[in-house]
């Protein structure tokens, strides 16, 4: 979400509007803003005395529970991301159980790095091609 539009030029603009230089579309056009914002400060300004943006909000409270996150983590330094997860979700009540991205969100947010591909097998075949061969150009 972008940041909100500065206090000073909302009320610029609702100062505006109520000293009567204009209608919405003519002081909205002034200060290139949308009219329903314009309307929205003045509505505002009217009932609350300021013109100030609402604090930003949103996002989800993670449910991952940090101190048993650090236990998990201490325990077994070497699982793969899935593993713990899987760990940390056996130690929890079932409406605080969190998916692998969650779990990971939190790792990260802890500053704690995993490697990419831990549990992943390596092909059965070896690899195909010669590390040194040219790019397809057969010798050129």
């Amino acid at each position: 979400m972008p940041n909100p539009i500065p206090v000073e030029l909302r009320e610029r603009a609702v100062a505006a509007y109520e000293n009567g230089e204009g209608s919405y579309a003519v002081i909205s056009a002034r200060f290139a803003i949308s009219e329903d914002s314009l309307m929205r400060w003045v509505h505002r300004h009217r009932d609350s005395g300021s013109c100030s943006p609402f604090k930003k909000g949103g996002g989800n409270r993670s449910k991952v529970d940090i101190d048993l996150l650090h236990q998990i983590l201490a325990a077994s330094p070497d699982s793969t991301s899935l593993e713990m997860t899987r760990e940390y979700n056996r130690h929890v009540e079932d409406d605080m159980v969190v998916s692998r991205s969650a779990f990971l969100r939190a790792v990260y947010k802890e500053q704690y790095v995993f490697k990419k591909n831990g549990g992943v097998l390596r092909s059965k075949t070896g690899q195909t091609s010669d590390k040194h061969a040219s790019n397809g150009r057969h010798g050129r």
